[in-house]
C-alpha cells in the first residue's frame, strides 16, 4: 500500500494493517509514513532506496536511524512474496548481492505520477515528461476552456504549494470568466536539455501578466552542479549557476527572463560541471 492508504487504517479507521512492513523511497513522504508507523505501535524491517542517497533533505535522512531501522542505499525490490499476504520480499543490494527479509507488508512512498487520469482518456495534450497535462502559466491546457492545478500538473508537491498554486490559477479561472485574462494568442513552447527532468509550464502565453504562475519550476534527474541558462533564438536571456539534487524545486522567475521579440521557443540548457553541456532531449 501507499502511505495515504496507510493514514487512512491508522487515522480514520484506527486499524493497524501490518507489523513490520518493509518501506519503499526515502522522499519526504516516508518521513510522514515512519511518523504514522510509530504511532501505529508499527515496526518497520527496513527502508530501502534505489538512489545511492536519500532524496530527502538530510536532517530528515537521519530519522530512520534515529529510530533504529536499517536503512540500505543503491537497492531493488526485486520480488514481493505471499498468497494471503505479503510473507517476504526479495532485495538486490548496491554490490549485487540478493537478500530476502521476512515482512508482512510493504509501504511505497516514491516513485509518484500526476493525478492525470481524466485528462489521459480526454483529448488534452499530454506532457511525456510530468505525464500531467501541458499548460501555460495560468493553468491553461491545449484546450484552453479547461484549467488544471496542483499535482495534476506533475508527479507531487507539498499541499501548502498547491494550495498557492490552486489560489492562482483559481483567480485565473475568474479573470477568464470575466474576460480579463490575456488569450493564449502568442505562445512560447520550453524545450529542456537532457539532465532536467520535467518543466512546468510547458509554455508561455505573451505578454507576460502579474496573473498566473510566477515562475518555471524545474527538476533535475540526478545530483547536479553547473550552470542553468534559458535562451531564445540561439541567444542566452537568462543564467544561473546551479547546485541541486533530484526532487529539489528549481524556479526560475517569468519576470526574469529578457523575453527576444519574435521568439517562438525557450530552450533551458543544464551545463554539468562534470561533463559539459547536454544537447537538447525534450522539445
Amino acid at each position: 500500500m501507499n502511505t495515504g492508504a496507510l493514514q487512512a487504517f491508522v487515522y480514520l479507521r484506527g486499524l493497524v494493517p501490518f507489523q513490520r512492513p518493509l518501506i519503499v523511497g526515502t522522499e519526504l513522504v516516508a518521513i510522514s509514513a515512519l511518523l504514522t508507523c510509530r504511532k501505529a505501535g508499527i515496526r518497520p524491517v527496513a527502508l530501502v532506496e534505489a538512489a545511492a542517497r536519500p532524496i530527502t533533505h538530510w536532517p530528515c535522512a537521519l530519522f530512520p536511524r534515529l529510530l533504529g531501522i536499517p536503512v540500505h542505499y543503491g537497492t531493488q525490490l526485486l520480488e514481493i512474496r505471499g498468497r494471503q499476504r505479503v510473507a517476504s520480499v526479495l532485495l538486490q543490494h548496491a554490490d549485487g548481492r540478493r537478500e530476502e527479509i521476512a515482512c508482512d507488508g510493504v509501504l511505497l512512498t516514491g516513485d509518484f505520477v500526476p493525478e492525470a487520469a481524466l485528462v489521459r482518456e480526454s483529448h488534452l495534450a499530454l506532457d511525456a515528461a510530468t505525464g500531467g497535462p501541458r499548460v501555460d502559466q495560468f493553468g491553461r491546457c491545449s484546450d484552453p476552456g479547461f484549467f488544471a492545478a496542483g499535482n495534476l500538473l506533475r508527479p507531487i508537491e507539498t499541499a501548502g504549494w498547491c494550495f498557492r498554486e490552486g489560489t492562482r490559477i483559481g483567480n485565473a479561472v475568474a479573470d477568464d470568466l470575466a474576460g480579463r485574462l490575456p488569450p493564449a494568442a502568442q505562445q512560447l513552447a520550453i524545450a529542456c536539455s537532457e539532465g532536467i527532468r520535467y518543466v512546468m509550464p510547458q509554455r508561455i502565453s505573451l505578454p507576460l501578466s502579474p496573473q498566473g504562475l510566477p515562475d518555471l519550476q524545474l527538476r533535475v534527474d540526478r545530483q547536479t552542479r553547473g550552470l542553468l541558462s534559458v535562451s531564445a533564438q540561439g541567444r542566452t536571456i537568462w543564467q544561473q549557476r546551479l547546485r541541486s539534487l533530484p526532487q529539489r524545486r528549481i524556479l526560475v522567475a517569468l519576470p526574469e527572463l529578457a523575453l527576444l521579440e519574435g521568439a517562438d521557443s525557450l530552450r533551458i540548457a543544464l551545463s554539468d560541471a562534470r561533463d559539459g553541456p547536454h544537447e537538447a532531449l525534450n522539445p
